[in-house]
Formats: structure tokens, sequence, C-alpha cells
């Protein structure tokens, strides 16, 4: 294995570093020098079945007095977020790990020694691995000294150690923190918690380190989330543990002369639970941080647009100041994002910004149901009433380097709702459905009444979604007429300067496609950036060859969508392979929607919206992937349902395969062959709406077969689909 290279085995951030020394065995270790994690490598028995149980656990040194130890299976960071709770609790919890088509091979457990089996930052333990069958007979037993001192490392526990010091109780509290203890499910049975309900005061916990340090939180799910900055940063991140004992890296972060900052969350209904375990601090010398950053830096050579959706992002915030708006967009900065879209409203509702024109959101509204059930909040109202959203997120992007435009959603005037705009209440002849009908020329007036006000508060770019509800377009050539009088307008607000207009809509399949004249627009010149679509769970991976053929030798960029919601491909993994298969077809770049949902709340997954600005980087971590293939433990993982416990018609359940070449690909469901693939992407049916019903309502079991070798790889799911 390469030294001081990233592993996709491994968390995000993850070097492999030098072996250290063990007793005379088989087995060797390695200690990770950014997660501190032990790397214990063991051969699996040339004779050993195609699946066999691997069970670790530690003692203190020549005391037998074993225990489970908090162990995981050397994986990609793909299959760590698709890795189920059941597997989660048998391998940090339990100590057992199931090894696939594994005989002869030399496979990894990565030991989290810590809290257990780490004594004032000394690491000193014996360490057993077991390989038995699935029938519990015993085919191998090693053990081998597993010794590392991580005195330089940082864990806060007691958080009763902040400036705040009379914020912070013991027992249940009204208005304050509250620290309890003797609890199930901690480092060292206790932890921070601020109730739900009531606001609670920032908390500053003291720091005097000096240098980089590698920054990682872990909470217990369920509890809550943590918000987290430095007192140097800007914004604050929110972070929470997926599973028990699970520690999430937060960043690297240069550490002089801060102190460390806790927030309790604001949600759509107000002040929310808050929770945190432990905080854990890994020093970083110079090399290694500027290591890490190379692995996501290469020439910067392709075109990144941004949806950052300012009312999804009040729905859990409380704006109060103009300033607050800057926070996201620095997020979107630090991913190298170009363009940041910027949704103001959609034609027919009321608007989330300072129009004179029509109506603005200012007190309640809903947004999409949570299980069934519709949220409700004044959030967003709320920061119309005290603030200039696009003025001030005009001002902050160009600050930070950003190409921002206003984007309106075609229409959806919401019928019946609090978002629904008077407009459509004093014209109801202008509806169809719940949308506006652009055949109609007042209707038309009416829209580029709005867009001639965002260019009047200085937008320097145009975007309409066409895509999320494309129903207010009755034929091609109604929408070719309303962007011929949206071209003349840019160009009249342009005084000699082109106003660039994005457009994104539905690719080929989806909804309503073929209502859509992409070509028209680029052969007229009404667009500058053409942005092809899917929506919800389908079409992730639609073909660009007629976009491609329909911008070349034009000015147009075409940026296809990569959808960042819970629908669209897992991070990183699936995320990236469209990303190069993208660039590869010839894209010029890509339009990630909801880019906020990666960005601004997914601190971790940041980096890979960067890394996709950079074929050269993007080229670079897929090297590093089929290097690392051969030596992470083989598994098939599936994605789970975006929504609950169960797959609804609108999205797709889609395959990762870990530790073998992606390749040969057989779907059973319930023993039926429905899907054979020769290479990914990996979906159960077809990405098209006839399958939408191809997971029918109930149990049922999935068989996938995944060629490895001259033999199959085998798993199988027991799942369900929506009633």
């Amino acid at each position: 294995m390469r030294g001081l290279i990233l592993s996709v085995c491994t968390a995000p951030f993850v070097l492999y570093g030098p072996a250290f020394a063990g007793e005379k065995t088989e087995m060797t270790m390695r200690l990770d020098p950014v997660t501190r994690y032990v790397h214990i490598a063991y051969e699996v028995p040339k004779d050993a079945p195609d699946e066999v149980t691997v069970c670790c656990c530690w003692s203190p040194p020549g005391k037998a007095d074993w225990r489970p130890a908090n162990v995981r299976p050397l994986i990609s960071e793909t299959a760590l977020r698709l890795a189920t709770d059941e597997q989660w609790r048998q391998w940090t919890l339990e100590g057992r790990i199931t090894e696939r088509r594994a005989a002869g091979l030399k496979r990894t457990v990565v030991f989290n020694p810590y809290p257990e089996a780490q004594r004032n930052g000394v690491v000193d333990a014996d360490f057993r691995i077991e390989i038995a069958t699935t029938d519990g007979r015993t085919l191998s037993s090693e053990a081998i000294r597993v010794q590392a001192d991580n005195r330089d490392v940082v864990y806060i526990e007691d958080w009763r150690q902040v400036l705040q010091r009379d914020a912070v109780v013991t027992g249940p509290a009204d208005g304050k923190w509250s620290w309890r203890e003797g609890l199930d499910g901690l480092t060292l049975g206790n932890a921070l918690y601020g109730n739900a309900g009531t606001p609670l005061p920032q908390l500053a916990y003291p720091l005097d380190l000096r240098g980089s340090y590698a920054v990682f939180v872990c909470t217990k799910p369920g509890d809550g989330s943590i918000g987290l900055r430095l007192t140097g940063d800007e914004r604050t991140e929110y972070l929470s543990s997926r599973h028990p004992f699970e520690e999430v890296l937060w960043r690297p972060a240069r550490m002089d002369h801060q102190h460390l900052v806790l927030k309790q969350r604001y949600t759509y209904s107000g002040w929310g639970a808050a929770h945190i375990d432990y905080l854990k601090l890994v020093p970083l010398s110079e090399e290694l941080v500027k290591r890490l950053e190379d692995q996501f830096a290469g020439k910067k050579d392709k075109f990144i647009a941004g949806y950052f959706e300012p009312y999804s992002w009040a729905f859990n915030e409380n704006i109060l100041n103009t300033l607050q708006h800057r926070e996201p967009l620095t997020a979107f900065a630090e991913a190298g994002v170009d363009l940041v879209d910027i949704q103001i409203g959609r034609f027919g509702a009321k608007v989330v910004y300072e129009s004179r024109v029509t109506d603005q959101l200012l007190y309640g509204t809903i947004g999409d149901p949570i299980d069934g059930v519709i949220p409700e909040t004044g959030n967003v109202g709320r920061m119309q009433q005290y603030t200039n959203t696009l003025q001030a997120e005009l001002k902050y992007a160009r600050e930070l380097g950003l190409t921002p435009h206003a984007n309106f959603g075609a229409t959806n005037c919401y019928v019946g709702t609090p978002l629904q705009g008077d407009i459509t209440k004093q014209h109801p002849d202008w509806i169809r459905g719940h949308t506006l009908r652009y055949e109609l020329p007042e209707v038309r007036a009416y829209i580029l009444s709005l867009i001639r006000e965002a260019l009047e508060l200085g937008a320097p770019g145009i975007s309409i979604d066409f895509c999320r509800y494309p129903e207010g377009i009755d034929k091609a050539e109604t929408c070719n007429t309303f962007l011929r009088e949206l071209r003349k307008l840019a160009d009249e607000r342009g005084d000699g300067r082109r106003v660039p207009v994005l457009i994104r809509f539905p690719a080929k399949g989806v909804r309503l496609w073929e209502r859509f004249d992409y070509r028209t627009w680029v052969r007229e010149g009404l667009v500058d950036y053409l942005c092809p679509s899917n929506i919800q769970g389908r079409h992730l991976h639609f073909d660009i060859g007629p976009y491609v053929k329909a911008v070349k030798g034009t000015k147009c960029k075409l940026l296809p969508v990569v959808d960042g919601l819970s629908w669209g491909p897992v991070r990183p993994g699936p995320f990236l392979w469209r990303v190069k298969q993208l660039y590869d077809a010839g894209a010029d770049g890509i339009y990630i929607y909801q880019a906020d949902d990666l960005i601004v709340y997914q601190p971790t997954d940041r980096q890979y919206a960067r890394l996709a600005g950079s074929t050269e980087a993007l080229g670079g971590w897929w090297e590093r992937d089929g290097h690392d293939r051969p030596i992470c433990s083989k598994g098939i993982y599936v994605t789970p349902p975006a929504q609950g416990k169960v797959y609804h018609r609108w999205e797709r359940l889609r395959i990762w395969l870990e530790g073998i070449r992606m390749g040969e690909v057989e779907m059973y469901l319930d023993r039926k062959l429905v899907s054979r693939y020769d290479g990914p992407p990996y979906v159960l049916g077809t990405e098209e709406y006839e399958s939408d019903g191809v997971i029918p309502p109930g149990e049922h079991i999935l068989l996938v077969r995944a060629r490895d070798g001259d033999g199959w790889l085998e798993q199988t799911f027991a799942i369900r689909g929506a009633e």
C-alpha cells in the first residue's frame, strides 16, 4: 500500500502512515495519521468458503480479557455511507465483519481504540482476529500487539469547561445547556444536551493550539445535532453522527488563536434539540496538510454552476439581519463554484426577494411533506421582513468571486396555499392547473416584468427553471416565443453588455421534455447555458449526445444537471462517476441541483464539488479508486429509500460495487431477473417511467450478483415498496 496517499477505502482526508512494529506474526498494523485509527492487515485462509465471519476483539496486554473491538472493514467512503445500521452495529459494537470471496487474500480491519483501548493517549493492547465459517467453525486465529502514542491528539469530553460556565447545569434545564452523566450509548457515559423549544446561549470552549488539526465530532444518533464554528469563522456548520460512535469529519483547520463555538440549531418549528458527545482534534503537519489538499487540486478547466434556494435555506435558519446572507455563499466559494444560481421565486407564487412588482412572501409558508406531514414555518417570511435577499446575495456573491444569477422557477402558483400569488387570484383565467399559461401574452408580460425588476436590482444574469414544473408550456413554440422576448429584454437592459441566460429544462424522457426546443434556442442565440436535467430519482444518467451536438461550434455552454439531493447519485463514488461520464461525452461542466444540499449542509461533501471543476483532479480520484479496489473488502451496497423505509415510485434502487471491478451485474427481484448490466450505472429496472412499479408494494427479496473474476459475488436484501 502506498504511503501518504489518500485511499478511497477510508474516510475523507485519510492517509496511510508508516507501519508500527508489533509481535512476530503474519498480521501487520499501520496507524493512520489523520484519524489515528489502527489498520490491521491479516490473511484469510486459502480454503475459506465464499463467506466468513471475522471476529475482532482486544484485551489489555497479557490479560486475555477479550472484549469486542470497535472496528469496520476497509471500505470506501461511498460504501460507508451506504452501510446499514445493522452492519454498523455489528462492526462497532460486536466487532464482527463479514468477508466475501476473500480466500487467500489479505484483508484489513480499521480499529478505533478510543476510548476503551486508549489510556491517557497511549494505545497498548492485544488485538485478536478469529475467522470462522457462518456455522461457527473456526478457520484461523491470530493476535498482534497494538501500540500507538496519541498523546498529541486532543479529545474534548468535558463540556463544563466552556467559558460560559453558568450556562451549563447538571440535570434538566430551562434556557441552559444540560450536562448529563450515566447514560448509555456515549463514549464516557456523559454528554452535553440542549432542550428543544427554547433558545440557548452560544458556548465558547477555550483552545490554545498551534498549527493545523483535523476536527472530528461524535454525537448520539437521534439526540440532536451541534453547530460548530471557530471564532475566526464566518459560518456555523451543523454536524451529527449517522451511527453510534461514528466520528464525523468536520474539516482540517488552522487552529492558531482560535476558540471553539457551539451553537444550537434553529429549525422550521423553532429552536431544535442540541447535543454533542465529544470532539477529536488530530494535529497535522504542514506537509500532510499540503498532500491532503493536493488530492483535490488540479487545473480548473470545467465550469460549475450551483443552484441555491434561499427559501429552503431560511426554512431552517433564523434570518434576522442582512449579513447572514453571506454565510451560505462562503461555502459556495470554498467549493470552487463559478456560477451561483439564486432562486428568488416561482412565477405565479409569492416571491422571496424585495419585489415591488408582485407580492413578497412575508408571513407563513409550507414545505415539502416529511413522512406525510406538511411542515409550516414563519422563518422564510421573517427573512423577507428584515432583509433584502437579492440585493444582499448579489453583493456578497461578487465579493466572494462568484457570478450570481437571479433564478426563477418557470411557474407554480401553489393554488390554495399561503404561497399563491395575488396576481393569480386576480386573474384565475391565467392558470392551467397549478401553473401560469405561457401562451397568453399578458402572462408573459407579467413574467418579464419580474425579470426586468431583478435586472434593475443588479442581477448580472437570469436563469429560468422549466424542469421542476414544466406544465406552463403547452407547446415548443410557446417557449420559443417567450425566450425570444426574454432575450430582447436582456439585450435592452444590458446596455451593450450581453446578459447571460441559463435555462434548466427536462432532458429527453423526462416529463414533457418534447415541449422544449433547445436546438432553436442555441441556433438563435437565445441562451448562454443549456442545462438538461432529470427530476426526482429517475433519469439520472440521460444521454447528453444530442445536446453536445447542438452546442458544438457555438458560445453556449452545456452544463448537464447532476442532482445533489438525496435521490441523486450517492457521493462520492456514483456522483463522481456521473461527472466523469459527462466530461468524457463532451460537457463543458455541470449544473448541481440542488447544490445547497451538497455544499452548504454537507461540509465533507463540499470537496467533491470542488473536485468536479478539474478533469485532472477528477482523474486522480478515479486512479486512486482503481488502485484501492483490490484491497477493499468486497461487498454490494444498495441505496436506501429517500424517505422513510420504503421505495417510492419516483425513486430507483441503485447499486455500488465495493472491492471488485465495476463489471457485469444481475439483479433479481423475488427470483425473477429484472436487470442485467455489463457496467455502471446499476439500477433496478430502468431510468424511465415504465419502471415506476418495478418494486411492488410490500416486502420483497432482492438478489444481486456481480461478476468477480471467474465467479460471482452474491448478496440478498430485504426491501419494501410503498403502498
